[in-house]
């Protein structure tokens, strides 16, 4: 079964879709010195599944230890960019903070659909958990 999604094309169905919590980032601000940004936790339906290890690459001594997942779905994510200062959106998933580090549009199908991937944030950098209930 088709149905058409908010930009205008057909996709499927989202079956294997569930609800998450995704931190978008606001603008940043600079306050006597100090930068801070804004956010808001918003519940968005993807589809996501971990990374299983042999496919992506390792640290330097050749551990694949970096927890990291794919999503699908019909909203453009921001991925970060470390050289502009952009964070990327964070997906809570399994108790735990992933940044967006890509989200590529795939719109050459009938199955319309942007591929976002993430890496979780190390332990000294999970933000609260999130505002909103999954």
């Amino acid at each position: 079964m088709l149905s058409k999604s908010g930009r205008g094309e057909v996709v499927a169905i989202g079956l294997f879709k569930k609800k998450y919590t995704l931190r978008k980032h606001g603008s940043q601000t600079n306050t006597n010195g100090y930068t801070a940004a804004t956010y808001e936790d918003v519940i968005v339906k993807l589809n996501v599944q971990p990374q299983a290890p042999d496919e992506y690459d390792g640290d330097p001594s050749g551990e694949r230890t970096i927890k990291r997942l794919k999503s699908w779905g019909v909203a453009e994510l921001t991925s970060a960019n470390e050289y502009l200062g952009i964070p990327g959106d964070l997906l809570f998933y399994k108790g735990i903070w992933y940044e967006c580090t890509s989200s590529v549009d795939w719109d050459h199908t009938i199955l319309s659909h942007f591929q976002s991937d993430f890496t979780a944030l190390p332990a000294s950098k999970q933000p609260p958990p999130p505002e909103v209930k999954t």
